[in-house]
């Protein structure tokens, strides 16, 4: 498969303000999937799930042909996500079995050895677990594939700045928002942000500003690139996924990385127009994506 999504897919189920209740399929994997899959026929996520979980989904996959051949069932349930939405737009989530659970699913870097020999790009959400990183980034030196980082918010804190450092070096690309950064780098200055993260050398960051867009990072230069325009923002869940996804992407497809940004905020845009994923990604919105970000090629 030329590209792999690592982290959690789980079941939303959304309490609507109105009493509404819908089960949909949700987490970090499955919005990443949904940001690469508006480009490339050729992904599919690697995770652990319940035993529920294709009864519960399958059918989602099937429609936009995203394969599950990466699943490894290793629990009788699937992480579940109680999604309270409030009249006035805010919203608490609420893990149905617990923190210990979700973690017990989370894909090990031993489990991703195989896919370092035959994938072209792989996206990572995670924190800087060593149990994880160490034996990935091991592996990880004789790979030529393509690895985009999208740190998790527990690990942006000031202290642990050298960790995630170490782990971005290692790695091709890095997605973290303006929030994160700022509280990693202990500063709002945002030239400072930028420059700091410069300095570590990895190919392409991804510094994400959601509505006022996102900066581009490279060794050499840093690219602003808007948002979409016109976008009626329904639920910004996914975002941030998606739009990392997407520029991973572009990376391994060797597009500027202008034109990784847009393929960014137009995976975004896809996401965010409704409650939870779209039900179906058809090559009209890849052939209009394309479009958007640069007439159709890199």
């Amino acid at each position: 498969m030329k590209y792999v999504v690592v982290s959690a897919v789980v079941t939303d189920e959304i309490h609507f303000p109105d009493g509404r209740i819908k089960l949909a399929p949700g987490g970090a994997g499955i919005y990443a999937l949904c940001g690469i899959r508006l480009w490339s026929d050729e992904v599919m996520a690697v995770t652990g799930i319940g035993e529920d979980y294709k009864d519960l989904h399958g059918e989602w996959y099937q429609r936009n042909h995203i394969s599950m051949e990466g699943f490894r069932i290793k629990d009788a349930r699937s992480p579940f996500t109680i999604v309270e939405y409030f009249p006035d737009g805010e919203r608490v989530e609420t893990p149905r079995y617990g923190e210990a659970h979700f973690h017990s699913l989370e894909t090990t870097g031993e489990e991703l050895w195989p896919y370092l020999e035959t994938t072209e790009g792989m996206y990572i959400f995670r924190n800087t677990d060593p149990d994880f990183w160490g034996p990935f980034l091991e592996k990880k030196k004789d790979s030529a594939c393509k690895v985009m980082w999208e740190i998790a918010a527990d690990a942006a804190w000031k202290d642990n700045l050298e960790n995630v450092k170490n782990i971005a070096m290692q790695v091709d690309a890095f997605s973290i928002n303006m929030t994160e950064a700022a509280n990693l780098f202990g500063t709002t200055d945002r030239e400072r942000i930028i420059a700091g993260l410069r300095e570590w050398g990895t190919e392409l960051t991804f510094l994400r500003q959601g509505a006022k867009g996102a900066v581009m990072v490279t060794r050499t230069e840093a690219v602003e690139v808007p948002s979409q325009p016109d976008v009626d923002v329904v639920d910004a869940t996914g975002g941030g996924n998606s739009s990392t996804g997407a520029v991973l992407c572009g990376l391994v497809e060797g597009c500027s990385p202008e034109i990784c940004g847009r393929m960014g905020s137009i995976s975004a845009a896809m996401c965010i127009s409704q409650h939870g994923v779209p039900a179906e990604i058809t090559c009209g919105m890849r052939e209009e994506a394309w479009k958007k970000a640069r007439y159709g090629s890199c």
